[in-house]
């Protein structure tokens, strides 16, 4: 009896640990798990197109966590998914000449036009992340129907519109607002650890 009550405290003490340091400490796995590669064009064109940009590092990583030589099955192709004819219509929606897929394996152009064409889905439903980002995944199609109630999206689309609002929410966790913030020494990932604790704890004592 006593070896299961030890072996039951080691399990429950290791799931603590692991959901602590999970929690508590993003400095030390954050940059690692949810990288930041070619942020100065994800700050130059979020910025130019208004749009957060912790919601286009979301994009990025979901899409394909930030492997520019990415091609899916469908043959979206770069770093935010692009399909060569979507390309083709937004290089001439930018009245930019000399469009050819390659260019989609070009991190920032394949930045520059992800970013416009989400931006673009954002106007369309006045700023609702989900159906823009729905809309990015399956298309406007399944979006304005789901919209209007005359459909519903597809699972996948649905797991994926959460899958970004997480990953939003770890960039948030792990960079905070870093493109308008002044590049500033970090504390040590024990200080801010700690830090979170107790306003974890403040926040139960206090019911926030």
């Amino acid at each position: 009896m006593r070896k299961i009550t030890k072996i039951l405290i080691s399990v429950f003490l290791t799931i603590v640990f692991v959901l602590g340091f999970y929690y508590f400490f993003p400095q030390v796995w954050g940059d690692a798990v949810y990288p930041l590669d070619y942020k100065d064009s994800i700050q130059k064109y979020s910025s130019q197109w208004n749009v957060r940009p912790n919601f286009i590092c979301a994009m990025i990583y979901a899409e394909s966590r930030f492997h520019a030589d990415s091609v899916s099955g469908a043959g979206a192709v770069g770093i935010m998914q692009i399909m060569p004819s979507t390309g083709a219509s937004i290089a001439s929606e930018l009245s930019e000449s000399g469009y050819s897929v390659d260019k989609l394996y070009d991190p920032e152009t394949n930045i520059r036009y992800g970013t416009w064409y989400i931006k673009g889905l954002l106007d369309k439903y006045d700023g609702n992340s989900d159906l823009a980002v729905a809309a990015y995944n399956a298309g406007s199609g399944r979006a304005d129907a789901f919209k209007d109630g005359r459909g519903t999206l597809p699972f996948e689309t649905v797991a994926y519109v959460q899958k970004v609002k997480d990953i939003e929410k770890m960039y948030d966790k792990v960079y905070g607002d870093w493109a308008s913030e002044p590049e500033v020494k970090k504390p040590s990932p024990f200080y801010q650890g700690m830090t979170n604790i107790k306003d974890f704890v403040k926040g139960l004592i206090l019911g926030k």
